[in-house]
């Protein structure tokens, strides 16, 4: 019997004790106050040092450990409380358990379990989302998935890249609060297939420009990307579609979004279209409030 808790203590915690060590190193704290920090000998920070951050941690939680590490290292230089700091560290760990990455990575360490569904073991924590609404998100996504499976002519809008396809509720703040596709939605000639059954916290890049366009819009709960064709413009205008046209969002997607909270149009826009930087596929951003007004947005592709 394998535990989610092992993968935490073998991979995770180590991962994000070497992301902090070197946070803090940078923030000028000697080798002997970050071991005192952290509870270990001066020669353990060392070796710390001596890893490259990319080197640690599993590829589908490294995001969600980048920012983890980030919040607990300021906690750390500020001198809040340690049981403010292990809440954290212990509510990210939890959330990430229910219907996330953790929870896909446990199913692979004990597959008896994978057969179970809705599985709830990691659920039973207050100040977390229920089972039932995450399900319902995930159980949202699949059949939008097959909706646009069964589409004839979605298959020509899919990235080289593949598309994403992502979904949270009102209550969404932070990336493990929104559902997608792992390894995003692909093509295979004329079909479209789905690398991974959805689940939360997966996805940066397109869970992250969906929390920030919330932030503008808070009705919005559904993302898609879509390859930017040369008629899409014509057709966006032909079905009053609104949008914004961007440059290197892909590369400089602070720098643009920030730029674009500047502007009075974003709380209208339906549609972000970026212009690429070099060696970059051009991809379009589709915003909806709900399933039905994305697939309405989809349907005009056609």
């Amino acid at each position: 019997m394998r535990f989610p808790c092992e993968f935490i203590s073998i991979s995770l915690l180590p991962a994000l004790r070497v992301r902090v060590t070197h946070n803090l190193r940078k923030e000028g704290l000697s080798q002997n106050e970050i071991a005192k920090i952290l509870g270990v000998k001066q020669p353990v920070v060392v070796s710390y040092l001596q890893r490259k951050i990319d080197e640690t941690g599993d590829e589908r939680i490294n995001h969600h450990l980048d920012a983890l590490a980030d919040k607990v290292s300021e906690m750390i230089i500020s001198k809040e409380n340690i049981d403010s700091i292990m809440r954290t560290i212990c509510s990210k760990c939890k959330s990430l358990r229910v219907s996330g990455p953790i929870c896909s990575i446990h199913k692979e360490i004990l597959p008896e379990i994978a057969h179970i569904k809705n599985c709830s073991i990691c659920s039973g924590f207050k100040h977390l989302p229920t089972i039932e609404k995450r399900s319902t998100i995930l159980q949202s996504l699949e059949e939008v998935f097959d909706i646009l499976k069964k589409n004839p002519t979605f298959y020509k809008w899919i990235p080289e890249i593949g598309s994403q396809l992502a979904c949270c509720d009102t209550d969404a703040t932070q990336l493990d609060d929104v559902a997608s596709f792992p390894g995003r939605i692909i093509k295979v000639k004329e079909q479209i297939f789905s690398v991974h059954p959805p689940e939360f916290g997966s996805s940066k890049t397109s869970s992250s420009l969906l929390l920030w366009f919330k932030k503008k819009r808070p009705d919005i709960k559904w993302i898609l990307s879509i390859k930017t064709k040369e008629n899409l413009r014509q057709i966006f205008r032909d079905n009053g579609i609104k949008f914004i046209e961007t440059e290197h969002l892909d590369s400089a997607t602070t720098a643009v979004l920030k730029t674009l909270e500047k502007g009075k149009k974003i709380i209208e826009i339906q549609a972000i279209m970026d212009k690429a930087s070099s060696g970059f596929e051009s991809i379009t951003y589709l915003f909806a409030s709900d399933r039905s007004s994305l697939l309405d947005l989809v349907q005009v592709l056609d």
